[in-house]
């Protein structure tokens, strides 16, 4: 292991000897939102995370009773529910987060945001959701992490590739929109999907929010990506 990582886990394991799980927590949650961290690192971050958010559980107010006062209330305290199921382990929640997919009022965007969790944790339980007008089963073990998926790694390559050389929070607001895309779609994975064509929507859509239909169409020119088959991205059909 390089002196990087090492020190990303002695300082992890030097908070938890303090008694400052959160805090931990934190520190491995934000090593793990960075692309290309080494599967066995991740591995080994994921179990440590896990640990954290067990022992946070356990020394926190009953959140049960808290849980089911806000999945039973309104949209707003819906998604409360889902932040604070998000700082939990999951395994000791799976009637909350199973309450939580199955109510038609919570938008994509926040179920979506639960099977990342249920999948970073590696939470081995099965779950039902409808999506697309099909109820669909599901294992969140069994589910690629977006860290590993190798059709997303591409498409962030290809915004490095493209927008790197210009503003640099063009290339943050592709990523931005890449991960509400992510969360929008899961369950399902991205193994059948084209990169480019994903990177070129994205693209596409970054250029129509700042209003410039004419710099997209000189960057797909410039790319020659004007024949390349389009990809419908969630996100522009949210609120249909």
């Amino acid at each position: 292991m390089n002196s990087f990582y090492q020190s990303l886990f002695d300082n992890v394991h030097a908070l938890l000897v303090a008694g400052k799980t959160a805090l931990a927590a934190d520190l491995i949650e934000q090593e793990l939102a960075i692309p290309y961290v080494p599967m066995e690192v991740e591995t080994q971050l994921q179990d440590l995370l896990i640990q954290c958010k067990g022992e946070i559980e356990v020394v926190s107010v009953d959140y049960g009773a808290k849980l089911d006062t806000l999945i039973s209330g309104n949209i707003a305290s819906k998604e409360k529910a889902v932040s604070v199921l998000k700082g939990l382990n999951l395994r000791n929640h799976h009637d909350h987060v199973q309450d939580l997919l199955n109510d038609l009022s919570l938008l994509d965007e926040f179920k979506g945001e639960l099977i990342l969790e249920l999948i970073r944790q590696r939470v081995d339980d099965d779950y039902t959701m409808i999506k697309d007008g099909l109820t669909i089963e599901f294992n969140p073990s069994l589910l690629t992490n977006d860290f590993d998926d190798p059709t997303i790694s591409k498409t962030r390559q290809l915004f490095q590739d493209w927008l790197s050389n210009g503003l640099i929070l063009t290339e943050d607001f592709a990523n931005q929109l890449l991960d509400q895309e992510i969360l929008e779609t899961l369950p399902f994975d991205f193994e059948h999907v084209d990169p480019k064509s994903l990177a070129a929507a994205i693209v596409r859509l970054v250029y129509l929010s700042m209003k410039d239909e004419a710099g997209w169409d000189a960057f797909a020119k410039n790319h020659h990506l004007d024949d390349l088959k389009s990809y419908p991205l969630r996100i522009e059909r949210r609120g249909e």
